[in-house]
């Protein structure tokens, strides 16, 4: 799919769908200012009768977009302090470091010295002495770079956004004393966006509500329940007490006695929550005030993304646990916590439907069903924003505001 910046691709011509393609090789910038009169070259060229791009002109458009993105570039030592001192970029590098904030990967690439110190450990640490650990507590190598990786690739779902705007004050925006160009971006007072409650629930039910047939799930099949991994076997060799590392296992009925148990409390408890929250959202979500700096949004792609990443999550912890790789007990916890706000989330949702009640944010659900008051009128939030061109002349000390 075409990302913003790309060139527009022409329906049902080939050569302008190969030729867009290849212009990707361009920096993101790069493509936005020239990429649709680069296109419009190559197709120029290419002749009237042709239908697919060569192999020549592709790999033209690769070397040449490489050497963009190679001149554009900072110096080594520059980006070096840039990348691991997160040292302020030069002004000539600022359409680079922007491509860089903007892009995908630099949750990934911000954090690249910690995680690699954590892959290392990933895959160092088997190599240690493990006799002080339980040998059922023994994990092979690989599982452990596995889980550095699944670490690593969180930082791209769960944090997308940290560190995104603190950087482009940072490393983009002019500050003090320097020249203020149409673009550049400064701060100003941007409305609140808000995530629309129906739109969140939808999503946060469907997380809860897996999370809570995985723990029932586990419940039922696991065959290993953490009783104790110490068991007092009494003096060894006179100097103290010896203990076993082997897990304890529980029989069936202890099982569902305990963990079923807990998740049963933690429903019923839900249910209680649930009722005292409807009453809570009949009362007051009529009379909450008006938000004249608040714009409602259904929940992001990155917002979707994390909760079918938390399913997954939840999924494969029960099926280690159900599987006997993993004792029984982490489910447990998991699916106490869904299941105590799964029906205050039902109740939530099942008030949001409602006709006129469509214009609710997550967050003034959350505020009434919890603390039983009004939420407080959102303020206008700080942003950063292009500079038109009707304030190029103005003030240039401190940020300008809209």
């Amino acid at each position: 799919m075409p990302r913003p910046g790309d060139p527009q691709i022409v329906a049902g011509a080939p050569i302008e769908r190969q030729a867009a393609l290849w212009i990707r090789a361009y920096p993101r910038r790069w493509r936005q200012e020239r990429g649709e009169e680069l296109l419009g070259l190559v197709v120029e060229l290419a002749g009237p009768q042709a239908r697919h791009l060569g192999a020549s002109a592709a790999l033209d458009l690769v070397r040449g977009g490489w050497a963009t993105r190679w001149r554009e570039h900072p110096l080594p030592h520059t980006w070096l302090a840039y990348r691991l001192l997160d040292r302020r970029i030069p002004q000539a590098y600022r359409s680079w470091a922007l491509d860089d904030i903007d892009g995908f990967w630099y949750p990934i690439r911000r954090s690249i010295f910690s995680l690699a110190i954590m892959c290392t450990i990933a895959i160092t640490y088997p190599m240690l002495d493990q006799r002080s650990i339980p040998p059922a507590w023994h994990t092979p190598a690989w599982h452990y770079l596995v889980w550095a990786v699944v670490m690593a690739f969180s930082f791209l779902i769960f944090v997308p956004e940290v560190g995104r705007d603190r950087a482009r004050l940072k490393h983009v925006s002019p500050h003090f004393g320097e020249p203020r160009v149409e673009g550049a971006l400064v701060g100003w007072d941007l409305p609140r966006e808000r995530v629309a409650a129906r739109s969140m629930l939808t999503w946060v039910i469907s997380l809860l509500g897996v999370a809570g047939a995985a723990s029932v799930t586990a419940v039922a099949l696991a065959p290993k329940v953490l009783l104790t991994y110490v068991t007092w076997l009494g003096p060894t060799d006179g100097s103290g007490p010896g203990v076993s590392t082997e897990p304890a296992v529980a029989p069936v009925g202890g099982r569902w006695v305990v963990a079923a148990g807990i998740l049963v409390v933690a429903l019923a408890l839900g249910v209680l929550g649930a009722l005292l929250a409807r009453r809570r959202l009949d009362r007051l979500v009529g009379e909450r005030p008006a938000q004249p700096y608040r714009v409602l949004r259904p929940i992001s792609g990155t917002g979707k993304a994390r909760a079918l990443f938390g399913i997954m999550i939840v999924v494969a912890l029960a099926w280690l646990e159900v599987s006997g790789r993993f004792v029984l007990g982490p489910s447990v916890l998991v699916g106490s916590v869904a299941l105590l706000l799964l029906p205050g989330a039902a109740v939530a949702l099942m008030v949001t439907r409602r006709g006129d009640h469509a214009g609710l944010a997550a967050t003034d659900v959350w505020w009434i069903a919890t603390r039983g008051r009004l939420p407080a009128v959102d303020r206008p939030s700080w942003g950063l924003r292009p500079l038109p061109a009707a304030h190029v002349a103005g003030p240039e000390n401190g940020a300008v505001h809209g």
